[in-house]
């Protein structure tokens, strides 16, 4: 834990020294506000602590379109043929005349589509900006022949030629031009003459990156994380990362174990038949298939792209100790190293250095695959850190927690040399008819998780210098996008946090893009930011380095939620306030008087319920400080 020097204390304190937003000196393009209620904030100097950055993570799963149509471009489904074309309810593709599905020769390892002339498969309802887009397929023929891609959509139309060489599997690509926003889009492939094979069809718009979405990366870019958590979440105990390396078009396709089942769980075809048609239309086709084209290299290059660290996870569920050990040789091991030697030719020669490492996803529960309890669990995290330390020995692990039962009684006692950092899931209650304690619910969960791991390590003295990770954080049972008053009470979360900055070290809000009110919402051609990206944006941006919240009071009438920041220098405070109520608020801080500037940055809206484009950013210079009504606001003081 970093410790502020006497010198920073000694300026610190001297700046601060009789703060007060009632008596400001003047500022030159400052505006006092009317306000409807007053309420006293005191602000001192006590418990202050270092905030890490790490509170402003993201949290990634491969589940409903938070990879697939969020973060990655890819437009066709299901373009690795992992059902039979046509196969009901499953197969995204329709056929006309002479096509086939054949598993005997494959590109991918799932079907190929064999297409004589006359026949076509189609896939229908894509949407399509006005743009480029670029495609390509991989193909075999043991003659030459002639295929035409066609999109087309309320008489719009556009088509391209390829030619097709006789010889083995060849990619070939190809590029249109879109001239009008359009939904219920037609893709058709179409063999003019000859026959072939086709395998691993592609389209995404041209200005991907990557094969990764601008407008998503544009808006990631903004939210400016410092740290992504993948790929799971309860996914990761049913993947395999080797199946996500590698040439893309090769990878194969796989089931999502954890939320279609495992294929030995059914009694027969048919009973599984009906799970897969059930689960994929609720889940849609990427939240039940596994295409694996956003694998562990992509995910990294985005990170790189997002100058952001990554915390890598383990599958400790399915997955086996010699797979998390390959899996660290392959990020951090040199070219030396059967797995670094992979890195490099899969083209990244220099070792990607991963420091953060998350071993399982909830683990303690029998909804997970590979759930073991807790007295044979700890035995098997150990042999899994064992296996990952001796690959390299400078990595920092998180291991499963869940302080709300018994279960770090047994991680703590059993595990303390290879615990890092405890992992807290926590997700709010929502409260749809009172607003305050909508945002208080969130708030609460938080500090009882927080409470319960100072009592279990002053119980358990060789964990004390374990901290929390609250790897996973959001509202339970979501129905909507992240509105207004979610944002408030994603606001009140980090508050707490910052507020415990002592033992919260990281936390990653869930989820990044779309599942579970995302930060960031995307449909077919656009992407949005949402009220928990814009709080979470906001604090990344304009909160300091170092906690005050220790010492920060303010009146309950109105319940406001605050928490407060110095920066390292002493000359900067940023105060943030959660205001669910419907008066502008005044806040009366003797602390504050003769700021040089207080700045507000402030998300609003005209509902508690807005969400998307009727969500408001506001800037201002003040006078005094304002906490406008339904907001979530950053004082930003220069001293």
């Amino acid at each position: 834990m970093r410790k502020k020097s006497n010198i920073f204390m000694s300026i610190a304190c001297a700046a601060l020294i009789g703060l007060s937003c009632a008596a400001c000196a003047p500022q030159q393009d400052a505006s006092e506000e009317a306000y409807d209620r007053e309420t006293d904030m005191n602000l001192g100097l006590a418990a202050q602590e270092a905030v890490s950055p790490f509170l402003y993570g993201q949290f990634i799963e491969h589940i409903e379109t938070c990879v697939y149509n969020g973060i990655w471009s890819e437009i066709v489904l299901d373009r690795k043929f992992y059902y039979e074309i046509g196969e009901r309810g499953l197969s995204p593709w329709t056929s006309e005349g002479d096509v086939a599905s054949d598993s005997a020769d494959t590109y991918s390892n799932g079907y190929a589509a064999v297409i004589g002339a006359g026949g076509s498969i189609t896939q229908g309802d894509i949407s399509l900006s006005a743009k480029g887009y670029d495609g390509y397929f991989y193909a075999k023929a043991s003659e030459p022949a002639r295929v035409r891609i066609a999109l087309s959509a309320n008489g719009q139309s556009v088509e391209t030629e390829v030619n097709i060489s006789a010889g083995d599997w060849t990619k070939y690509e190809w590029s249109v031009e879109w001239q009008q926003e359009s939904s219920g889009v037609q893709f058709t492939l179409s063999v003019l003459s000859g026959s072939a094979r086709f395998d691993s069809l592609s389209m995404m718009p041209e200005d991907n990156y990557l094969g990764m979405r601008r407008d998503t990366l544009d808006l990631l870019k903004e939210l400016n994380s410092p740290i992504y958590r993948w790929p799971g979440g309860n996914f990761l105990s049913g993947y395999d990362w080797k199946d996500g390396v590698g040439n893309r078009d090769a990878r194969p396709s796989r089931r999502n174990l954890h939320y279609m089942g495992l294929e030995s769980s059914f009694a027969n075809e048919t009973e599984q038949l009906v799970s897969d048609i059930a689960n994929l239309s609720y889940l849609g086709f990427y939240g039940g298939i596994e295409p694996n084209d956003f694998g562990l290299d992509e995910f990294l290059a985005m990170c790189e792209y997002l100058d952001a660290e990554p915390l890598m996870m383990v599958n400790d569920g399915l997955g086996s100790v010699e797979d998390a050990a390959d899996l660290v040789e392959y990020c951090n091991g040199d070219t030396s190293t059967e797995w670094g030697a992979l890195r490099a030719r899969n083209g990244h020669a220099q070792a990607y250095d991963i420091r953060y490492w998350g071993v399982g996803n909830e683990m303690f529960g029998d909804w997970q695959l590979g759930h073991v309890p807790v007295q044979e669990y700890t035995a098997r995290h150990n042999a899994f850190s064992a296996a990952m330390k001796a690959v390299d020995d400078s990595i920092e692990l998180i291991a499963v927690g869940n302080n709300a039962s018994d279960w770090n009684d047994h991680m703590f006692s059993s595990c303390a040399e290879n615990i890092d950092y405890s992992a807290e899931h926590f997700y709010g209650t929502r409260d749809e008819a009172d607003v305050a304690a909508h945002v208080s619910n969130m708030k609460k969960g938080i500090e009882e998780r927080i409470a319960n791991h100072r009592s279990l390590i002053a119980e358990y003295p060789a964990c004390s210098d374990v901290t929390i990770a609250f790897t996973e954080y959001a509202y339970s049972e979501a129905v909507t996008s992240s509105r207004l008053k979610d944002g408030m009470g994603i606001a009140a979360a980090l508050n707490s946090f910052i507020d415990n900055a002592d033992v919260v070290k990281m936390a990653f809000y869930s989820s990044t893009v779309n599942a579970t009110q995302g930060c960031i919402t995307t449909t077919d051609t656009q992407a949005q930011m949402q009220g928990a990206g814009y709080v979470l944006m906001l604090y990344r941006r304009y909160m300091q380095a170092y906690s005050l919240t220790s010492a920060t009071r303010v009146s309950s009438e109105l319940n406001l939620d605050v928490s407060a920041t110095v920066s390292e220098d002493g000359t900067t405070v940023a105060v943030a306030v959660v205001n669910p109520s419907e008066y502008d608020v005044r806040l009366n801080c003797a602390r504050l008087e003769g700021a040089k500037r207080i700045e507000r940055h402030t998300l609003t809206a005209d509902f508690y319920d807005s969400d998307g484009d009727e969500l408001r950013l506001e800037d201002a210079v003040l006078a005094y400080a304002v906490a406008p009504a339904m907001s979530v606001s950053i004082f930003v003081v220069t001293l």
